[in-house]
């Protein structure tokens, strides 16, 4: 079995009284994430609240304490420059100013990191050249599993006040239909609404969001999650093929006595 765990929507800011409660709400997924023993940790955006470099070194001083590797798509709150400077050091950050994309190998699984980031907007981008970008990674990949993952979620979620997530939806549309050309993507990971959303596919593939990882920030019904930790479990075959995705949550209680 090859397990991936996801974090998400951090938030991370340098600022008295939220720098503490949120640096403790990832500090305690940190710890959640190790007791699950992942082969690697994705982070679906929204890593630092302001995309300040203090804040990056406050979430890389956490994240460092995973006892896997782990990789970060940009949210829209990111700084691509500011973020790929904090992450210099790791494989999966190249030198460019735009787009922050990567494939890594988990095993037999491929792990696709995509840049929904639009330009002044908090809403997600992916006109044709980004389309073509996607296609060119999943090309590359087109002959392994691939587990995809990126901010915003290309599908429509009518329990919330805005139930599109894209500049323009013909973008989400064509992420889909990019999707649909390739059936080794096993699944769809994003973040950004700040609730647990399930049963949407993204084209053939599953998807779902993560509820955010900071406390005071989390939606409808994630708001009953409280200070507990949750982080999202995606359990692959020996061939990398999807198993079981679950959330995972444990309240700060239990984790601070087990």
């Amino acid at each position: 079995m090859l397990r991936i765990v996801q974090l998400s929507d951090t938030h991370v800011p340098d600022v008295p009284g939220k720098r503490e409660l949120r640096l403790r709400a990832l500090a305690h997924a940190v710890d959640l994430a190790n007791s699950l023993s992942p082969a690697l940790v994705i982070h679906t955006g929204d890593a630092a609240d302001t995309g300040q470099e203090s804040e990056y070194a406050l979430v890389r001083a956490e994240m460092d304490k995973l006892n896997a590797p782990y990789v970060i798509t940009p949210g829209n709150r990111d700084s691509r420059p500011r973020m790929r400077q904090a992450f210099s050091d790791l494989p999966w950050v190249d030198e460019g100013e735009g787009p922050l994309d990567y494939v890594v190998d988990a095993g037999p699984l491929s792990v696709i990191g995509f840049d929904s980031k639009g330009h002044k907007t908090n809403k997600g981008w992916a006109d044709e050249a980004r389309r073509e970008d996607l296609r060119a990674m999943l090309e590359r990949t087109k002959d392994r599993p691939v587990l995809l993952m990126m901010h915003h979620p290309p599908y429509e979620i009518p329990e919330i006040p805005d139930p599109r997530q894209y500049v323009d939806w013909s973008h989400a549309e064509g992420i889909c239909d990019v999707v649909n050309d390739y059936p080794n993507v096993q699944a769809v990971a994003c973040g950004h609404v700040h609730r647990h959303i399930t049963g949407f596919t993204v084209g053939h593939a599953p998807s779902f969001v993560l509820p955010c990882n900071a406390p005071d920030l989390r939606k409808g019904p994630a708001k009953e999650l409280g200070d507990a930790a949750a982080v999202m479990c995606i359990d692959f075959d020996d061939e990398g093929r999807l198993a079981d995705i679950r959330l995972e949550v444990v309240p700060v209680s239990a984790q601070a006595t087990s």
